[in-house]
């Protein structure tokens, strides 16, 4: 499975004179959205799109009460998801309370299995190689085209997850 990713130009904002680098950013082929999800988790498991619906937006449900709540929810396939605050200093402890929090951030912290399964499952390729070679077998012109073997990392490459 590729993870496809794009060639950006960066600045270094610390240095405006230096020369700006260049890096691998990936790029998303798309969303899939809940019922696409729904769909593929029944396809694979035999089981109904209704059920599995269910099952997905009861447990979504579940793992905002339990964050809510103060749990962390630890879901071994994918990761722990956990709150975070971000809050407002104060000169002495007994200051700090409710209004000095500025808002709730929601954390997911990948399992080791879950990273595994996605570095030993990709493959990365050049997004825009692999938009040009589309561009050129539909109109058949070969010419122009980015082949990524500029030395520059383009083209597909081992996984250095």
């Amino acid at each position: 499975m590729a993870i496809f990713y794009q060639v950006k130009q960066v600045k270094n904002p610390k240095d405006s004179s230096a020369t700006p680098r260049y890096y691998a950013r990936v790029k998303s082929v798309g969303v899939v959205d809940e019922a696409d999800l729904v769909e593929r988790i029944s396809t694979r498991t035999g089981v109904s799109e209704g059920i599995v619906a269910s099952v997905l937006r009861d447990s979504m449900n579940e793992v905002v009460d339990l964050v809510t709540l103060g749990y962390r929810v630890k879901l071994p396939a994918l990761g722990n998801i956990y709150t975070t605050l971000s809050s407002e200093g104060e000169e002495t402890a007994d200051l700090v309370n409710s209004d000095s929090v500025k808002r709730v951030n929601i954390r997911l912290f990948p399992s080791v299995s879950f990273k595994t399964k996605v570095a030993t499952r990709s493959k990365f390729t050049n997004f825009n190689t692999v938009t040009n070679e589309n561009a050129e077998n539909s109109t058949g012109d070969t010419t122009g085209g980015d082949t990524g073997n500029d030395g520059g990392g383009g083209g597909t490459g081992s996984n250095p997850l």
